[in-house]
């Protein structure tokens, strides 16, 4: 039998195996050193990559360059998330190529987070009192505390770097970029670090009461505060540009995209501002309780309320066109991406939507409030009361699996590619890291 592989032009063999799956190409790569070659190619690597929107993990989130977590145990056997994909040295084959590689790591980091494979790094600890804020990169994580320090944490280490005094009251938010720390104190002050040194940069004051929410974009900081204003601020200018005002009660939630910001309130209304140029652009009213939670993009607003409902506004015009009902209890948390919306509350449940406003799953598993979410192409992460996580399917409406190693109650989350970050209400303070990579 002639070996077509062998005796075929390069680009002739190529287009013939683009016609493979994914599956199928890496059996056809099990025939012969030469099969092997041929079906290792980048480009039709990259193909099965992009269809599958995983080029992220090659290029802005590069995963062949992903330190493997060391943590301190994992439940039981067979469920550590450790891949090696490294040809033996001893071995005549030649190294794997990027994007064959890129597509193996994805696929395995991908089932971890389904498979409920992960480690438990070492418990930070060092606050003496409740965590009350952090943020991190999934390289370095910054908290800040009710004990009035900042921290900053090596998340490969898992040792503390530095400790920084000089808050003199309790941390209330955090913002991470690039190098860069910036932080909101109920003493009513903003300050920014460089993290490489734990110097302190630059502090603005001007609010006159707790600084609560921030928003930064490494140029720009955007500040709510229970003064009932909203502040902007240029980091490399030093200086406050604009105060924004016209909630009539104090903010609870706070979201920004490009050069527009989103305020709600608990006077139940929300508020959209030019940040660009410091002005209100439309006040959207309509919910009857505070508004607990907001996101939104160039064409919709998305709100959350303890009136039990979620509220859908075209961004330009601010006219409200949906309400979205089926919660009995205030909704705390919400997140969307292009597929669905997923709403959480004191009812329990986890609701996922479609775009327009039906109801298509509920999905039951906590008890007490759901205060955490996260989305993203894969998985929707909800987090509650009584210590629960669970990892969902939310295009089938479906449980993956719960996290059963969260040592304590949670009232912050974080998740990134690799990392569930999380910390507890209770003092004194701590942050678990699981790392599914």
């Amino acid at each position: 039998m002639v070996d077509f592989i062998a005796t075929l032009p390069h680009e002739l063999a190529e287009k013939i195996l683009s016609y493979l799956t994914a599956s199928e190409l890496s059996k056809a790569g099990c025939v012969n050193k030469l099969w092997r070659e041929k079906t290792s190619g980048s480009s039709l690597w990259l193909h099965h990559c992009m269809v599958r929107g995983w080029f992220k993990y090659g290029v802005t989130f590069d995963l062949c360059s992903e330190n493997v977590s060391q943590g301190s145990s994992h439940s039981i056997s067979g469920t550590s998330p450790i891949f090696d994909l490294e040809v033996p040295l001893e071995s005549s084959l030649p190294p794997i190529k990027k994007w064959k590689a890129v597509f193996i790591k994805t696929h395995h980091l991908l089932r971890n987070w389904e498979k409920g494979r992960y480690l438990v790094a070492p418990i930070l600890r060092g606050h003496s009192d409740q965590v009350s804020a952090f943020d991190s990169n999934g390289h370095v994580l910054v908290s800040g505390s009710c004990d009035r320090s900042l921290r900053i944490w090596d998340l490969h280490k898992y040792v503390c770097l530095f400790k920084i005094e000089g808050h003199s009251d309790v941390i209330t938010a955090i913002k991470f970029k690039g190098n860069i720390i910036v932080t909101g104190c109920a003493d009513s002050g903003i300050r920014v670090y460089d993290s490489t040194t734990g110097q302190i940069l630059q502090s603005f004051f001007g609010h006159t009461g707790s600084v609560d929410k921030l928003e930064f974009d490494g140029e720009t900081i955007i500040s709510v505060s229970s003064d009932k204003t909203v502040r902007v601020w240029s980091v490399p200018d030093d200086r406050q540009m604009y105060i924004l005002r016209g909630h009539t009660d104090e903010i609870e939630s706070l979201a920004v995209h490009g050069s527009l910001a989103l305020t709600g309130s608990w006077d139940n209304t929300l508020i959209l501002w030019n940040i660009a140029e410091g002005h209100g652009v439309h006040s959207l009213m309509g919910h009857t309780e505070v508004v607990n939670c907001c996101q939104f993009d160039d064409q919709k607003i998305i709100s959350g309320s303890a009136d039990s409902t979620l509220k859908i506004w075209q961004t330009k015009t601010g006219e409200c066109v949906r309400t979205l009902e089926g919660h009995t209890g205030e909704v705390y948390c919400l997140v969307y991406n292009n597929a669905v919306i997923a709403s959480g509350s004191s009812d329990s449940t986890v609701r996922i939507w479609s775009h327009a406003g039906e109801l298509m799953y509920t999905l039951r598993e906590h008890l007490g409030v759901v205060r955490c979410l996260h989305i993203d192409e894969h998985k929707l992460v909800s987090g509650g009361d009584q210590k629960k996580i669970v990892i969902w399917n939310y295009r089938m409406g479906r449980k993956y699996n719960v996290v059963h190693r969260q040592p304590t109650r949670l009232h912050l989350m974080q998740v990134t590619e690799t990392k569930l970050i999380t910390a507890s209400p209770e003092k004194p303070g701590t942050i678990t890291v699981l790392c599914y990579w």
